[in-house]
Parts: C-alpha cells; sequence; structure tokens
C-alpha cells in the first residue's frame, strides 16, 4: 500500500471510530470503541463500510449477516455463464435482447461512436452532421456504452437556438467534439430518448432526473424468485439517480415486495462519509415517504421475471427499471449488482437468504474458495466471503454483552 492510500486508510478509520465512540449511550455500548478494528479484522468489513451499515446502531450479533462487494461479485461470476455476462454488459447487445424478445426497455436511437469496422443494427453518428440528422427539438439521455453507476451519464436539450448539456451550450458541432472527448472513457457514447417517472414519483421527488427500482431476483427450482426491491431517489438536480453510498446525495428506499409500498427512506447526512439516517420527508417535495405504494408494482415484478427467463445463463440479476406513466420498462441488467446498497437499505445482512440460493444453483459447490481469492484491499471494503474471526478478537467480542435494540 502506497503513502497516500495508506493516509486514507487511517482517517477512514478514525472517522469510522469517531462515529462509534459518538454512538455509545450506556456501559453495554463500550464494545463499539474497537468496534471498527474488529469488524474489519474479525469480519473483514471495512471502516466506511462500518459507518454505512449503521453497525453502531444494530445488535452486533447481525454484524456476521452482511456481504461486502467483490467476493460476492466472484462468486456470481463463478455461476453466471460468460455469454450472459456479455450480453447483461453490453447495453447495446441488451436492447437488441430486449427487443427480440419483447421486453419493454428504453430504446436507443443512435450511438456517437468512432467509426466502427463491425456492422450494428442501432444507427451510428460518426459527424456532428449525422448526429444533427438524430437530434430533433427534445430531451434526451446520453450515457456511456460500457459504463455504470451513472459514470459519464448526463442530460441533453435540444432546441431550435442550439444545444445544452451539463452546464454547456453550443451547436451540434460544439457538442460531437465534447463527445469525442468522453470517448476516450468508453467505446460508445448512446443516444436514448429520455424518460420521465410516472406522476406519483414526480409528485413525490419534483426532480429532472430519473429514479430508478432495483429488483433483484434469482433463479430458484426453476422459478424466477424476487429476493428484494428498493428505489433510488433523486433528491436534487442531479441527471442520475445513482446512491454512491450517499455521496452523490440521492436517497434510497426500501419497497416491500408484496405491497410494493415504501418502507423507509435513507440518506447520508453528509457526502464525504456515509452517515446515513432515515429521511423522513422528501428534501425538496416535503411530501412524506414510507407510505407511498409504487404505480405498476405488479407489472413491475412480471417484467423483471420475465426479463430473467429470457436469459438462461443468469441466476441472479439486479435489474434497473423505470416506472413511467405508461408502466415500468427495464433500463438495465446487473449481474454483478452492489450488495453493500441493498443492505444499507434495507437495514438487514442478506448472508443466509443469498447463501440459501446460490446452495440450491447447480455448480455452486466450490463458489467459496473461488470467493476467497478476492482482494481484501480496504479501499473496496473487499473480504473472503465466510473468513472466520480471529480468535483473539472473537474472545474479547464475546466477554461484552450485547448492544440492544435500544
Amino acid at each position: 500500500m502506497n503513502l497516500p492510500a495508506l493516509l486514507e486508510s487511517i482517517a477512514d478509520y478514525a472517522r469510522a471510530e469517531k462515529y462509534a465512540i459518538s454512538s455509545i449511550r450506556k456501559p453495554s455500548d463500550l464494545h463499539l470503541v474497537w468496534g471498527p478494528l474488529y469488524s474489519r479484522l474479525g469480519l473483514g468489513i471495512g471502516a466506511r463500510l462500518f459507518s454505512l451499515y449503521g453497525f453502531a446502531e444494530v445488535p452486533r450479533s447481525t454484524w456476521p449477516d452482511y456481504l461486502v462487494n467483490e467476493p460476492l461479485k466472484a462468486r456470481y461470476a463463478a455461476i453466471t455463464s460468460k455469454e450472459a455476462r456479455l450480453l447483461a454488459d453490453d447495453k447495446i447487445r441488451f436492447f437488441e435482447h430486449c427487443t427480440e424478445h419483447q421486453i419493454p426497455t428504453v430504446a436507443i436511437l443512435a450511438l456517437i461512436t468512432p467509426p466502427r469496422p463491425e456492422p450494428t443494427p442501432v444507427r451510428c453518428a460518426y459527424s456532428a452532421h449525422e448526429l444533427a440528422q438524430v437530434l430533433v427539438p427534445g430531451e434526451y439521455f446520453i450515457k456511456p456504452s460500457h459504463g455504470s453507476h451513472g459514470e459519464g451519464a448526463f442530460a441533453l436539450t435540444v432546441s431550435p437556438t442550439g444545444l445544452a448539456w451539463s452546464g454547456n451550450t453550443g451547436s451540434y458541432e460544439d457538442f460531437f467534439q465534447y463527445c469525442i472527448k468522453a470517448l476516450a472513457r468508453t467505446r460508445s457514447l448512446i443516444v436514448q430518448r429520455k424518460l420521465y417517472n410516472h406522476q406519483t414519483i414526480r409528485n413525490l421527488t419534483q426532480a429532472k432526473g430519473l429514479s430508478t427500482v432495483r429488483v433483484v431476483t434469482f433463479r430458484h427450482s426453476g422459478q424466477i424468485k424476487v429476493l428484494a426491491t428498493t428505489i433510488r431517489i433523486v433528491a436534487g438536480d442531479s441527471d442520475v439517480d445513482s446512491f454512491c453510498n450517499g455521496m452523490s446525495g440521492n436517497l434510497s428506499g426500501a419497497i416491500d415486495v408484496e405491497s410494493g409500498t415504501l418502507t423507509t427512506a435513507r440518506g447520508s447526512k453528509t457526502k464525504g462519509w456515509p452517515t446515513i439516517t432515515d429521511v423522513v420527508h422528501h428534501p425538496r417535495s416535503g411530501a412524506p415517504m414510507v407510505g407511498m405504494r409504487m404505480p405498476y408494482w405488479p407489472e413491475v415484478l412480471e417484467l423483471a421475471r420475465k426479463a430473467h427467463v429470457s436469459i438462461d445463463g443468469l441466476h441472479t440479476v439486479g435489474w434497473d427499471v423505470a416506472i413511467t406513466d405508461e408502466g415500468p420498462v427495464i433500463v438495465e441488467a446487473n449481474w454483478r449488482y452492489d450488495i453493500d446498497g441493498l443492505q444499507m437499505t434495507c437495514k438487514k445482512g442478506f448472508r443466509k437468504i443469498i447463501d440459501d440460493y446460490l446452495a440450491a444453483t447447480p455448480g455452486t459447490a466450490s463458489t467459496a474458495s473461488t470467493a476467497s481469492t478476492a482482494s481484501t484491499d480496504d479501499a473496496n471494503d473487499a473480504r473472503p466471503y465466510a473468513k472466520p474471526p480471529r480468535p483473539g478478537l472473537s474472545s474479547i467480542w464475546r466477554s461484552s454483552p450485547d448492544r440492544s435494540s435500544t
């Protein structure tokens, strides 16, 4: 580990320790003094996740139930076919797949791309002139073909007087040159019509960005089961709804799978560090969030199941679904979806239920050992999936009483 990384890691643990100590309310909470250290050395859960998961506010007996991203993604990779991974990762191929299987999804109008040697059924714009033929006046959304977490995505407004995007204004040529620079970080840029949420969601957020639902599904005993559902809620002027451990300023809400009702909404008090708290009212509209029922909920679940059935090699998927006035549409398929945000939002660890699902999946017998080779770098809070606590720390930990739920 180089010096800057080491200093950053020390700073992270100082923040986690400050959070832990500030949460001590009674003698039985004194174990929190060494909580971040035990979390890392005993469970492999680093300082940032200690704060994100709110470990100082939940019984420590539940801490081992929590998972971290990279080792779990290694297990998913071991059971997901290469073809299925390529299909889900390539937004263009996925769009073609959805069109072929009559799965409602966001249409790709064009690709802004360098000249491509291989043919593609999607229209390509290689110049400002060709771009002008696609971008008639209206609202658009531009995103990298191989991006994630909303990185590099932005909205575009085209009017008779010019184009406006990411704080810039200009001509088609100006916009095309901006895209050429962006292509240094991706293979191509996808042009789509901008989607708008159902009026019920727009009333809540009063935002220009699209809030999407995450539906996590598993293929289990020949059926598609829904593990959990959440919604990323735009809380300001952002074009994207990514949560980014609270750094984006957006919110994340848990949705009851059966009823489609929002059961909790959470956000971070600060953008530099995950200081997670429940949020009762939307910060912009002031509308209460808990108890709101998602429109088209049965259709949302059915759409996710239909999409999962259509791809044989996928055993688990995190579907991003946009609920519009016309109904739900698939935005993206994520076979290596992040588990940290799901656990933070739902206020619980998913180790047991995911273990049960994976145990029933053919070919998973050796995936735990595969996952154990994952990096344990604190920057990613990654760890071996089932690393046992170190004996010394475990004995110290068991000597102090459990933190009560009060």
